[in-house]
Formats: structure tokens, C-alpha cells, sequence
């Protein structure tokens, strides 16, 4: 019983709604033909010609005709003399290369880090960090290899100019 009631209830709405929209389209197609009177007012010259005159010169230029032309030269050079007298020279770092990268070895590498006073950066890109060491001393790092095999992790240098 309730079905059929919610089903008639929907029936009626939709018929109800289909005849708003009939009538609305009706009287839509009785104003087709209006035109705003907006549209009808030709007086728009003058403002167009006041923005004419007041150009900038980015606008002036868009409008030069544009001319097809062919360099005078094949050949072109440039000659650029660059103030380096303020560029520092590359500085030697260099790089571990560390065997495992686990929790451990990495908090062993930074405890040892730490302990010899080493200015150093570590990257992670991709799959393992990367640590850069700034240093000149040679005897340090071997002294930091050292330490880390203690804690069984092997790593190997690479010199790097930046």
C-alpha cells in the first residue's frame, strides 16, 4: 500500500514539474526575439577612440605592421667579458660511500661524525643518503674509516669539487 502511494505521490510531482517547464519554454519562445536595449545602443565609438589615444608603448608596438627581413650578416658573434674577479675557486669535499644504510649505521655514522668535529651533510636521493664530508684533512678521514669499521660499516671516499 505505501509503495503504491510514494509512487503515485512521484507521479504527480513529475507531472507538476514537466508542466513548469513546458510553460517556461513557452514563454521563452514567445521572447526570442527581445533585444536588451544594451545591445541596441551604437554609441560605443567615442570610448573606443579615447582608448585609442591612450596607448602604451607596448600596445603601439603590437600594432607596427611586421616586416619580413633577413639579417645582414650569416655569421653572428657575441663577445661577453665577465666580471670574475668575485668568484671563489671549487672547494675539496668529499663523499662516503656507506655499505648499509640502516637505523644503526646511520646513527653509529653521525655519533662518529660528531665525535671528530666534521662539518658534514647528508642528502637523501633515492635509495640511500648521501654524505658529504668538509674536510681537506686526508689523515681525518682515514681516522673516520677507522671508527666506522669498528661498528662494521664499510664505507669508501670519493673526492668531489664544488
Amino acid at each position: 500500500m505505501k509503495k503504491y502511494i510514494t509512487i503515485s505521490i512521484l507521479s504527480i510531482l513529475l507531472l507538476i514539474l514537466l508542466a513548469v517547464v513546458f510553460t517556461l519554454l513557452w514563454q521563452f519562445k514567445a521572447n526570442v526575439n527581445f533585444i536588451p536595449q544594451f545591445a541596441k545602443d551604437t554609441n560605443t565609438q567615442p570610448s573606443i577612440q579615447t582608448q585609442n589615444q591612450d596607448l602604451s608603448w607596448q600596445e603601439e608596438l603590437a600594432k607596427w605592421p611586421t616586416r619580413d627581413f633577413t639579417p645582414a650578416a650569416e655569421k653572428f658573434t657575441l663577445y661577453f667579458d665577465a666580471d670574475t674577479s668575485e668568484l671563489k675557486e671549487k672547494n675539496k669535499y668529499y663523499q662516503l660511500i656507506v655499505g648499509k644504510y640502516d637505523i644503526y649505521s646511520m646513527f653509529c655514522l653521525r655519533q662518529t661524525l660528531n665525535s671528530f668535529n666534521v662539518k658534514y651533510f647528508l642528502l637523501k636521493s633515492g635509495d640511500s643518503p648521501e654524505i658529504f664530508l668538509d674536510t681537506g684533512s686526508e689523515k681525518l678521514i682515514d681516522d673516520i674509516i677507522k671508527e666506522l669499521k669498528k661498528y662494521k660499516i664499510n664505507t669508501e671516499v670519493k673526492e668531489i669539487w664544488l
